[in-house]
This record gives structure tokens, sequence and C-alpha cells, in this order.
């Protein structure tokens, strides 16, 4: 698995990671995939629920998102983004999943980013193995 973190010039971070997983895919069944990893990471105590990264899946919204469109949900708000702007996207294709944040503006700073993008890299890691071990 690799994962790549990059800063544009406006703020804003492309995340991505890729790794092996034969298969072949929706992109409504690697969403799922990669919510069920975001549960798993937290041990049940952050949950994708109503279009939202949610504490509990009831509490505010850390993230939200719009609607699934081709592989990928807009960030549309939520308390750690900066502004509503950049997509979340999954996909399959030639022999790898792939998850990739695009132009994620992050209202958090400093240790708090780098805890952000440790939660991120934990989920994506988990998202990959449940890719990789189900069968398409």
């Amino acid at each position: 698995m690799t994962t790549a973190i990059t800063r544009r010039l406006d703020g804003t971070y492309d995340i991505v990671q890729r790794g092996d997983a034969d298969g072949v895919f929706t992109a409504e069944t690697l969403q799922a995939f990669y919510w069920r990893a975001l549960g798993a990471s937290t041990f049940g105590l952050v949950r994708f629920r109503r279009d939202s990264i949610r504490i509990l899946g009831i509490g505010p919204e850390l993230l939200r998102f719009g609607a699934l469109r081709d592989g990928r949900r807009p960030i549309v708000g939520g308390i750690f983004s900066r502004k509503p702007y950049g997509a979340i996207r999954w996909l399959a294709e030639d022999g790898e999943v792939v998850v990739v944040v695009e132009k994620f503006a992050p209202l958090l700073r400093g240790p708090l980013w780098r805890l952000e993008t440790w939660l991120h890299d934990l989920v994506g890691r988990r998202y990959i193995v449940l890719a990789a071990r189900s069968p398409s």
C-alpha cells in the first residue's frame, strides 16, 4: 500500500492511497468498504451517517458530503473543513483499489492535522484490506 500527500499552492491537500486488490468493484461497494473501515478504525466512535462523518453517527458533522456521483462525493462542509471544497473518490483499476481525497481544505493545523492524516492513513489501510479480502 502507498500513501502520497501533496499540499497545493492554495493550501488544499491531495491524499492518494492505493493498494493491491483484484476484483471488479462499483464505487458504491468501495465507498461502503471505506465507511466500514472508518468505523472499525475508530472502534465505532466515528461513523458515516446521513451523508456525514459524525461522532457515534449522531454528533456534529465532522465532514459533510454531497451525493455520490461518478465514484466521488464532494466535501460540502463540516467542522474539520475550512471551506466546502474538494472531494473524496473511490475507484478500482488495474488490480488496485484507490481512495483519493482531492483539494481538501482542512481546518486543523499542526499536530491536529498530523493526527487527522494519521487517521485517514489508518482508515485507508483498512479499506484496502477489506477490498483485497472481498470477492468481487
